[in-house]
């Protein structure tokens, strides 16, 4: 009897043993490794037709669990439903399968167990059910959002601040490009909706973000015309306001304490179809409606003033104009002292400094006699050309990315249809090289300048140019020369030989 026993015991063992196979393991790719290089690993146990599968974390904590017909690693083949967890043994996501294709509920959770999609799928791989998006400022999400698929062709998006009755906009997308939008403002009231099938009047909204605010109504008429704009602060005060008819309009700002600072009037041309500014201040706002980019003041139906301001809403250029010409500009540092101006004569500079982005040009008497351009980063100077005293030439500086000297050079004030100019080409502070270039062809010396091509060194010899490219490790890798007289220029060539004084302008190697 006992020994019965004993064997019975042993055939359950070896029955145990029978379902289950070794353990697999992979490392942080899935790939199949040895134990001590684990960082996952799989048991499986068959379940009559199919295998039931394990996959833990390296410290045994379960990472995913389902049916399979094919077991085999990267090739599995899923059925039922399968459910895959975090480290911390909470719920990644869910969903079910057969033979492999997912069809029917499908779930998947963020770290903090909310939902991301709760989804039903079909055979043909479409879908219905809803997708969630949350509110993360720190990652630059400003709203919460959900999308609620009704068919796979058709939906409803709500995006909305905490309250999903409250602030908020909806889309509605019901397939074959028609939609709805519908807009709220605070506590959920409804401002209104613009319809692709809708003849009538529409209604477009804006909103700040982080909290979720109106920062801008508009009202368009059926044929897409602006007829009332608003514009609100973050605190819910009246910035702007303008309304227009058939006849004209008007534009009112206001400050942040509701004090109106600007007025303008409009009149309506029929034959252009278009509200021409007459009288007052156009106040225009930056993207975020917290400060101005431009005050545009007009007068019986012209721009007399044009007033420009930087990122900070400090006074940076303002426009003096006459029947829209513009006759003078000032400009102005963001403390608000003067910086320079220049005034103009029949619409050119004519007197004084033109500044324009990292630019300055210096006039004199409608020449230009001294103009000097600078790096972005730590203003130092890229290029500087002055006139010679007799005003027939001018003679430049290209200086490198360390500011020191990379060119000299002398060009006549009227160039033909090609640059003319004698260069000087400094390494390390002294002259290395001297070139002769006439209408864009080199007559003589030798010049080396950055190109794309590379590192490019162009030599007069007789009636050739010898052409030599190196790369940016000073390797040389073509060598090549060509007639001066018969090439025709091509940028995209390697071996063109036109010199230009954008060539040198181009930022030039460390090592020449």
């Amino acid at each position: 009897m006992k020994k019965l026993f004993t064997s019975a015991v042993f055939a359950l063992i070896i029955n145990i043993h029978a379902g289950a196979q070794q353990k697999i393991y992979f490392d942080e790719n899935w790939e199949k490794t040895t134990q001590d290089k684990m960082e996952f690993y799989r048991e499986t146990e068959n379940k009559g037709k199919l295998t039931l599968i394990r996959d833990f974390y390296k410290n045994g904590t379960l990472q995913m669990e389902g049916l399979v017909s094919d077991a085999t690693p990267g090739s599995e083949i899923y059925e039922g439903k399968i459910t895959w967890y975090n480290p911390e043994g909470k719920v990644l996501s869910t969903g079910t399968y057969s033979a492999g294709q997912q069809i029917g509920p499908a779930k998947t959770f963020d770290e903090q167990g909310r939902p991301l999609e709760d989804l039903i799928y079909k055979a043909d791989g479409t879908f219905t059910g809803k997708i969630y998006n949350y509110k993360n400022p720190e990652e630059m999400s400003y709203y919460n959002i959900i999308t609620t698929y009704e068919t796979p062709d058709s939906f409803k998006t709500i995006v909305f601040d905490e309250d999903i009755k409250g602030i908020r906009y909806e889309v509605i997308n019901e397939g074959k490009g028609l939609f709805e939008a519908k807009f709220y403002g605070e506590k959920g009231k409804y401002i209104g909706s613009n319809s692709s099938g809708d003849s009538g009047d529409k209604v477009t909204v804006e909103y700040y973000q982080n909290p979720m605010r109106v920062s801008k109504i508009e009202k368009q008429s059926k044929d897409g015309k602006v007829t009332e704009g608003t514009i609100y602060s973050r605190k819910g005060g009246i910035l702007q306001e303008e309304k227009k008819n058939k006849k004209g309009g008007y534009q009112k700002t206001y400050d942040e304490a509701g004090k109106q600072i600007g007025s303008l009037t409009y009149m309506y041309d029929k034959e252009i179809d278009y509200y021409k500014p007459q009288d007052g201040e156009e106040y225009l706002f930056n993207y975020e409606f917290s400060g101005f980019t431009a005050v545009n003041v007009y007068k019986n139906g012209y721009a007399v003033l044009n007033k420009y301001f930087d990122e900070n809403g400090k006074l940076s250029s303002e426009q003096i104009l006459e029947d829209e010409v513009i006759q003078e500009i000032r400009y102005y540092h963001p403390d608000g002292r003067l910086k320079g101006s220049v005034t103009y004569k029949d619409d050119m500079p004519y007197n004084g400094t033109l500044y324009e982005g990292l630019m300055e040009q210096q006039y004199k008497d409608g020449i230009l006699v001294h103009s000097k351009s600078f790096r972005l980063e730590g203003n130092l100077k890229k290029t500087e050309t002055k006139i010679n005293a007799d005003q027939t030439a001018y003679n430049s500086t290209i200086y490198d990315e360390n500011g020191a000297v990379a060119y000299t050079y002398s060009h006549p004030v009227e160039q033909g249809d090609g640059f003319t100019a004698q260069i000087v080409q400094y390494v390390k502070g002294k002259p290395a090289n001297k070139a002769v270039v006439k209408e864009g062809i080199l007559e003589s010396g030798k010049l080396k300048y950055k190109s794309e091509s590379g590192l490019k060194e162009l030599e007069r010899n007789g009636k050739w140019i010898i052409v030599k490219i190196y790369n940016t490790e000073g390797k040389l890798i073509q060598d090549s020369k060509v007639l001066a007289e018969t090439q025709e220029p091509d940028g995209y060539n390697s071996l063109n030989t036109q010199i230009t004084e954008a060539d040198l302008q181009y930022e030039s190697f460390e090592t020449v």
